[in-house]
């Protein structure tokens, strides 16, 4: 007798067996639409699969070797015999090659020749868009795609496309969030200020209003990205991404002052005043702009401190406090700021705060361990320096060892000062100027220095007195 098995191998063989019969022909059967699938996509015909395949072969071959003349003609040819979704390779290295050939052509001035190259490049962006939405690497590759048509159109045409441009940008931005690129970021928030500008008053209105709180989430992208790219190692890419977040810094410092922002703030609130989300926005915006004397500064800042205390919050209410010269109830919450803010993104300014509050409060020690933080955060930070000349001055009595320790105090402060006038812009080196000057009239008398046997030009270190903030350093003598 055979046995089972044998049999099962006599029927798959003999085709006697009718499930091993119907289970070799499906395979087949898949096999050959899976194969006349693949096929198809390059044409109805073999001859057509032909020419197609060999045209998008001799297309990418001649581009891989920068023959974009040659890589042209045959990127033409296959535009005529392939089917539109044939291959993204298509679209995507095509863009490439035409983006050569355009900036060849700017550079010899051919101008007809630029026009019609950017109109192709468009017409190219949308076929892609179209045939490809989606792909395994890039599932909104749309939305990628139609970004960079975007920041090719506003390149194009510059301001005068800035309302087309940003209806895309905005389209793509909402869509990959914060995979955005650096570049779109950028864009987005250019062509709104632009396309803001041409609008009606109405329209400006819900625009200036769309800026406002979309800044936020475009710096919250930059920061991620900065943070990521950092994190990684990748100094460039850090690098490019805080250009952008530059770049959006400067639009909105332009885009209104208080008096234009905080009525367009003041509505939305009235709108959703129990929206927390949009609380929380808006009390950013109101301290980034420093718009803090208005009567929607403070019951957004207490809703937000009640509901969830943050270190947002707690700034606000300092500020607040100190704008009502409550220095003692405001340093408590700059406290809390900075302790509330171990990474975020306003760290700098909660820290530079609390130690001004510090220093009015005679506090000297606090305030230049505050500088010194600031200073860990940006070694050239001018604000971090008059810090600590306002710190080691305004304590210049705690110093005083009966000789020069007072006098010293006043040479250390104004060497902090000096730093300060070098490094920062026009405004901080005014008022580091003035400060040096207040304390020049406190440097001792050529007599004064004589007594102690020193002289104008020698370098000297302040003693180690208990309470001097500025105990052990070293200096130069000056003289009034």
């Amino acid at each position: 007798m055979i046995d089972q098995k044998t049999q099962e191998l006599k029927d798959m063989k003999t085709n006697t067996n009718p499930f091993a019969l119907f289970l070799t022909t499906a395979a087949a059967l898949m096999l050959w639409i899976g194969n006349a699938q693949a096929q198809e996509k390059y044409g109805e015909t073999p001859e057509q699969q032909e020419l197609c395949k060999e045209s998008l072969n001799n297309f990418i071959s001649f581009y891989k070797q920068k023959d974009y003349n040659e890589a042209y003609i045959q990127w033409n040819k296959v535009n005529e015999r392939c089917p539109a979704g044939a291959s993204q390779s298509f679209y995507a290295y095509g863009l490439r090659m035409f983006d050569k050939i355009l900036k060849t052509a700017e550079e010899e001035g051919q101008t007809e020749r630029v026009v019609a190259l950017q109109d192709s490049i468009l017409m190219v962006y949308d076929w892609y868009m179209e045939n490809f939405p989606s792909t395994n690497k890039h599932p909104n590759n749309r939305c990628e795609v139609l970004a960079d048509k975007a920041n090719d159109y506003y390149d194009f045409y510059g301001k005068d496309s800035a309302a087309v441009a940003n209806a895309w940008l905005k389209e793509a931005v909402d869509c990959l969030g914060a995979e955005a690129d650096a570049k779109t970021l950028s864009n987005y928030y250019i062509t709104s200020f632009y396309a803001m500008k041409n609008m009606e008053d109405d329209a400006a209105k819900a625009k200036l209003a769309e800026m406002l709180t979309e800044y936020l989430t475009l710096a919250d992208y930059c920061d991620a990205a900065i943070a990521a790219a950092n994190e990684a190692g990748d100094e460039r890419n850090a690098g490019i991404y805080e250009k952008v977040k530059g770049n959006i810094d400067q639009v909105f410092v332009t885009i209104a002052d208080c008096e234009e922002m905080v009525p367009v703030l003041q509505s939305k609130y009235d709108e959703s005043s129990d929206d927390m989300v949009l609380l929380e926005k808006i009390l950013r915006l109101l301290n980034k702009k420093e718009c803090t004397d208005n009567e929607l500064y403070l019951p957004v800042a207490t809703a937000v401190h009640a509901a969830s205390p943050s270190s947002t919050s707690a700034y606000s209410i300092g500020i607040n406090y100190a704008k009502a010269e409550n220095y003692s109830e405001a340093f408590n919450y700059l406290e809390q700021a900075v302790e509330l803010c171990p990474d975020c993104g306003d760290r700098a300014t909660y820290i530079l705060k609390a130690g001004q509050v510090a220093s009015f409060l005679g506090n000297a020690y606090k305030a230049k361990n505050y500088a010194n933080q600031l200073l860990e955060i940006d070694p050239e930070s001018a604000e971090a320096y008059m810090l600590i000349g306002d710190a080691i001055a305004g304590a210049a009595k705690s110093c005083d060892d009966g000789a020069l320790g007072m006098r010293a105090a006043y040479w250390v402060a104004a060497d902090y000062y000096a730093r300060a006038r070098s490094l920062g812009d026009e405004e901080v080196s005014a008022r580091a100027a003035k400060k040096i000057a207040n304390c020049e009239k406190q440097f001792p008398t050529v007599d004064d220095i004589f007594t102690v046997g020193k002289a104008a030009g020698d370098s000297f270190k302040v003693g180690s007195i208990s309470g001097c903030p500025c105990a052990g350093e070293t200096t130069r003598i000056r003289v009034r």
